[in-house]
């Protein structure tokens, strides 16, 4: 709902109609059509009602022939099916006379004292009503005009373009006729080949058939600097698909004017836009501007409608090199808002694209073989094989972090500190040094962010791989490694989950109420069948747990009991459950999602009857 000023007239009808004896601005919350609306008082007058309030975020005053009725029974407002209705949410307002009222004061004629006063005052108060409208739409960049909307930029740190930024036009062309209508947007950057940098000042669209269409731009920086010849403005700093290049025909010059609200408007709102990190397209102009390898025709964003809060890019790059995906990375995490996760298709740090590198689940088991029976240090014979005078190793490394609530990619940059840290500690170790354990296990811990580190060390021998947690003997070699045979991920974490199942008869059958309690108690064959069906779920678990798939398990398994249970309802069962590391809490939720180091358990089942309570 928005503040708007209400008018002059309203303000003297509000006032004649409380001195002579009057309900004013009795304010009822407008909840929809359907809704009627009691007055304060049984006896008003129904010839003087007036309503009004807010339609289309302005004063509206509404008519009693059109848009609504007084139900005199029920001493209620009622709107009509085609009445011009009330902003949702917002407030209206209703005077009116009573009937059981005498007033002291009655002479409301124009031209009476009553009148003349009640006009003076009105007048100040409409004044007053006119500034504060003023200053509410002063707060907001698309209402705020002249000076307010300069104080509005200011806090990006914007101001008024004025004479001395030099403007001009260029000419965005391509060499076939469009096939479609392409937008040029305000805000859109273009340079020399010294980098003096202009933004187009207004939005254009190059349509279908045309080969080019001039947009007005101004220089970013001010001085003579932005003063060009023509021709100098060639670079078009963000790809447009189907514009082949850019360029001004004529030189810039400095403007005469300064920059009208509209233009600083528009630039604004740009800058928020890239600079908030709050939509697609800053994260898409962020890689653009950053990767030069990233254009407009093979990157594409959307939205995973599925999960919020989970952004999916897909490059089509005829290179994915380590070089290039780390400078993509860094240029999606630069751009990321918080809280929000980014995937692409493109190989990461952690696992080479075919895959060659250790997968987690390869790392659990072998961390669990070396708690059962742990390895010896490299034997003599496998120290053979190994290439003459080379020691190639792996490292197996789980992580636990100093604060649980990070996004995804938050802890990848976390993982990605650790396995470099690893790298850097085996690279710069002398030819026949040992490997000490304690010192690899400091140098994992000095990244920032990270609370707690396992690993194992060791080599793979005829297929297989034992871990030692301890230090290596080199037998005068070189220690190697590369980034495919370093595991680094992050420690399981517990995920408690607490499920609620409520059964009932099936239709048409009516068995006894001992038969059905003792079919759903805890060491009833049917509970240990919707128990196994529940473990079978989560052992194949894949993602999210989402309630309905687990409820459409467990209807199958009443479905093969020999019982006369079914669910009770669409929504038979309640989901809850706790994160145990960071402390978060999911109520009555659709679906648990889960992280790839997080491990779903059974914490509490119960299986009760529908309308049962509990003595």
């Amino acid at each position: 709902m928005t503040f708007v000023a209400q008018p002059y007239e309203r303000f003297v009808d509000d006032l004649l109609t409380s001195l002579t004896g009057g309900v004013i601005r009795e304010e009822h919350l407008f909840r929809g059509a359907d809704d009627s609306y009691s007055l304060g008082a049984a006896d008003a007058v129904d010839f003087s009602i007036r309503v009004f309030g807010q339609r289309d975020q302005a004063f509206a005053l509404f008519d009693a022939q059109n848009d609504y009725s007084f139900d005199g029974a029920n001493a209620a407002i009622r709107w009509k099916k085609k009445a011009r209705l009330p902003d949702e949410h917002s407030y209206f307002y209703v005077n009116y006379y009573r009937r059981e009222v005498t007033p002291t004061l009655t002479d409301r004629n124009p031209g009476s004292v009553v009148t003349l006063l009640s006009q003076a005052i009105a007048r100040e108060w409409a004044v007053l009503h006119k500034q504060m409208e003023e200053i509410y739409r002063s707060a907001f960049v698309e209402l705020a005009t002249g000076s307010a909307l300069d104080h509005v930029v200011a806090l990006l740190g914007l101001e008024r373009r004025d004479a001395k930024f030099a403007s001009g036009e260029v000419v965005f062309k391509r060499t076939a006729p469009a096939t479609g209508d392409i937008t040029i947007p305000a805000g859109t950057l273009v340079s020399t080949e010294q980098a003096i940098n202009f933004s187009t000042t207004d939005r254009r669209t190059l349509r279908k058939g045309q080969l080019s269409v001039s947009v007005p731009v101004r220089a970013e920086t001010a001085g003579v600097e932005g003063k060009v010849d023509a021709l100098a403005i060639d670079v078009l700093n963000r790809p447009i698909f189907g514009i082949d290049s850019v360029s001004n025909s004529a030189a810039t010059v400095f403007a005469s004017e300064k920059e009208t609200d509209e233009e600083l408007r528009r630039r604004m709102q740009a800058t928020l836009e890239r600079a908030g990190g709050a939509t697609v397209e800053a994260i898409r102009y962020k890689l653009i501007e950053d990767v030069a390898e990233v254009n407009e025709g093979n990157v594409q964003i959307t939205e995973n409608a599925q999960s919020p809060g989970v952004v999916e890019l897909r490059f089509g790059l005829q290179s994915d090199s380590p070089d290039l995906v780390r400078r993509i990375e860094d240029a999606i995490f630069a751009s990321r808002p918080a809280g929000v996760r980014i995937t692409h298709n493109l190989p990461t740090g952690r696992l080479s694209a075919g895959g060659a590198g250790i997968s987690r689940a390869q790392a659990q088991v072998d961390f669990a073989l070396s708690k059962r029976s742990p390895a010896q240090p490299l034997s003599p014979d496998v120290l053979a094989e190994m290439p003459n005078g080379m020691m190639p190793l792996r490292i197996e490394a789980f992580l636990r972090l100093a604060q649980p609530n990070l996004s995804a990619t938050q802890k990848e940059t976390i993982e990605d500190g650790a396995r470099q840290a690893i790298l850097s500690y085996v690279s710069a170790l002398p030819m026949g040094e040992a490997v000490v354990y304690n010192r690899l296990v400091a140098n994992v811990m000095a990244v920032e962010g990270i609370r707690d580190a396992d690993l194992l060390l060791g080599a793979e021998h005829q297929g297989r791989f034992e871990g030692w947690r301890g230090n290596l003997g080199t037998d005068n070699r070189k220690v190697l490694i590369d980034t495919q045979h370093i595991f680094v991920g992050l420690m399981d974490e517990i995920v408690e989950l607490t499920l609620a199942i409520a059964v009932e008869a099936k239709a048409g059958t009516t068995p006894a109420a001992t038969a059905l309690q003792a079919a759903v108690a805890a060491d009833s064959p049917t509970s240990h069948a919707v128990t196994d069906a529940i473990a079978t779920e989560l052992v194949t678990l894949s993602g999210a747990l989402k309630r309905q798939a687990l409820q459409d398990s467990i209807r199958a398994v009443l479905a093969r009991q020999d019982v006369p249970l079914q669910l009770s309802g669409p929504n038979a069962l309640t989901m809850s459950c706790r994160y145990v590391e960071s402390g978060r809490l999911l109520k009555n939720t659709e679906e648990v999602p889960l992280a790839e180091n997080e491990v779903l358990q059974l914490q509490g089942l119960s299986l009760k009857l529908a309308g049962v309570l509990d003595v």
